[in-house]
């Protein structure tokens, strides 16, 4: 009598597959680690059903062996299939589980030496799973063109109705036209330690919208709790159903589902069926599904509302600001006024040196608020839709340049200050704004470029107009500030206490209204460089 070895294995392939269950199982799962949606499952959801089906597998070789009508094992692998589905595996996946779990089986046999290695049974253990694959395959092609179609009239209907009020029953009219098992549903949302039912379809279910349910009582509540499904098979006699609506409404089967986004819970999402007692696994995993793309568009939703109210707000204080800001500049333009004829009165009269000295403090004083006032209306102006007064003339762009130029060496007499122009540049232009431009642009070089260094601005005609430059040495702009440099009150790192950040805003403004151009480069070997083009025409 043999003892050992081969003769301690079972001669029968379905005595084989129940001795070595745990190893076949073992290995199944150390080789389908290497599918990408595996790899991070949980051990029990990555087996899901499979144990059960390779118990029925083993039933199915026992039946064919004793003659008896062989009972494929239909709806363990379907489960499987499904389940797969809902985890984001692709069809090409589940096959290949299948066929993983096929060479598990076959290479241990043939590692083992196992007289089950001969066994007529081994034909149909192909047989059986290539059955389990079909089949597999067919419902998983269904349920996922189910899902597709529910989830594409889900994002059309979300498009249409973009508050969540207004989608919410919207959506699950959806779910009732596509589960013809489905004869209500209830949207709860979280509110605090409540839950509250925001939308409800299907048996007059719609009059317990406002009803509320705390969180761990009812089926709802304990969803909440669990963040579980849960179903019952009598919503009317149950206990863990409390709610009189719901009762009221003779269901039978009632279903619920957390409805989570990431880790957060927003709801629940109940269904309820009169005359079924339970809903098939395809039903469930359509709802969950649904319920999972309604959590986002909620919160797609609210958080579009939350956009919206903080826009509104910021609108209305931007708005408000710029009221009391022209309000403001141009309450103070007439006492500065006063101010600035009164000091160049006093230019005339006889004073000493101190008393000269103080006066040009209070006009130079007085001069930077004017400019500070002038800029604030003109940035209020551009702010209310209403384009920058231009006075277009024919003017010689050298000689207003020369003239701009001639006032910010007075200005600032330790500066070198270069003008470089290459012949007249006629042209129909608001002289005043363009000195604007060029001392807002040369003001701002004194402010930010190497003290030590000139500032050399240059006029020169191109093809496609005149060119105003200006440029600096010293520290460049950096590069993510580049974009920002003409948006108001936007100022450098290195300002100091004096402006407003409003020069190179108006500069563009001006720029703009004259229908020309403007653009900066700036490196550390090339300095700055502010470029203004002005129309030919």
């Amino acid at each position: 009598m043999e003892t050992g070895g081969m003769a301690d294995e079972p001669r029968r392939l379905s005595d084989f597959l129940r001795t070595h269950r745990e190893r076949i199982l073992s290995d199944w799962v150390d080789a389908v680690r290497v599918l990408e949606p595996a790899k991070d499952l949980d051990q029990l959801v990555l087996l899901d059903s499979l144990p059960q089906f390779l118990d029925e597998l083993a039933d199915f070789l026992d039946d064919v062996r004793a003659g008896h009508p062989a009972k494929e094992p239909v709806n363990p692998h379907t489960i499987h299939a499904l389940d797969r589905l809902e985890v984001g595996y692709d069809l090409t996946e589940v096959v290949e589980e299948y066929a993983i779990l096929r060479r598990c089986i076959v290479e241990l046999v043939h590692d083992e030496g196992a007289p089950a290695m001969r066994s007529a049974q081994l034909a149909r253990l192909h047989a059986g799973i290539d059955s389990a694959i079909v089949t597999s395959t067919a419902r998983y092609h269904q349920a996922s063109e189910r899902t597709l179609r529910a989830l594409e009239r889900i994002s059309s209907t979300a498009l249409t109705h973009g508050e969540a009020e207004a989608m919410l029953p919207e959506l699950l009219k959806v779910l009732l036209e596509t589960c013809a098992s489905v004869d209500a549903a209830s949207l709860l949302l979280l509110e605090g330690e409540v839950l509250r039912v925001h939308a409800a379809v299907g048996l007059g279910l719609e009059q317990s919208v406002g009803e509320s349910v705390p969180v761990g009582h009812s089926l709802a509540g304990q969803v909440a709790q669990t963040r579980a499904p849960i179903a019952i098979r009598d919503a009317a006699s149950d206990p863990m159903v409390t709610r009189e609506s719901i009762r009221q409404a003779g269901l039978r089967g009632y279903y619920g589902v957390p409805m989570m986004l990431g880790e957060e819970l927003v709801g629940v999402a109940t269904i309820g069926s009169r005359h079924a007692a339970e809903f098939s696994e395809e039903d469930r995993l359509l709802f969950r599904t649904m319920s999972g793309r309604a959590a986002a568009l909620i919160a797609k939703a609210r958080l579009n509302a939350e956009l919206a109210r903080r826009n509104a707000e910021l609108s209305a204080a931007l708005d408000y600001r710029d009221r009391m800001l022209g309000i403001l500049s141009h309450d103070l333009k007439n006492p500065l006024g006063v101010i600035l004829a009164s000091s160049h009165m006093l230019e005339k009269a006889a004073l000493d040196d101190a008393q000269k000295r103080s006066l040009g403090r209070v006009t130079s004083a007085a001069g930077r608020i004017d400019r500070m006032i002038k800029d604030l209306l003109d940035y209020t102006r551009a702010r209310m839709d209403r384009a920058l007064p231009i006075a277009r003339r024919e003017v010689d762009l050298h000689e207003v340049c020369k003239q701009a130029m001639d006032e910010l060496r007075l200005l600032n007499p330790r500066r070198v200050t270069r003008l470089d122009c290459e012949g007249p540049m006629s042209g129909r232009f608001d002289p005043d704004r363009v000195a604007q431009v060029m001392g807002n642009l040369v003001n701002n070089a004194l402010r930010y470029g190497d003290p030590d260094a000139a500032i050399d601005v240059s006029l020169r005609r191109t093809s496609k107009g005149i060119l105003l430059e200006v440029h600096n040495q010293g520290t460049p702009i950096p590069p993510e500030l580049q974009p920002h440099l003409f948006e108001a009150f936007r100022r450098g790192p290195d300002a100091g206490g004096n402006g407003l950040g409003l020069g190179l805003y108006i500069v563009k403004q001006i720029v703009d209204a004259h229908g020309g151009s403007i653009a900066v480069r700036s490196t550390q070997a090339e300095g700055t460089t502010f470029s203004v083009l002005w129309p030919a025409s």
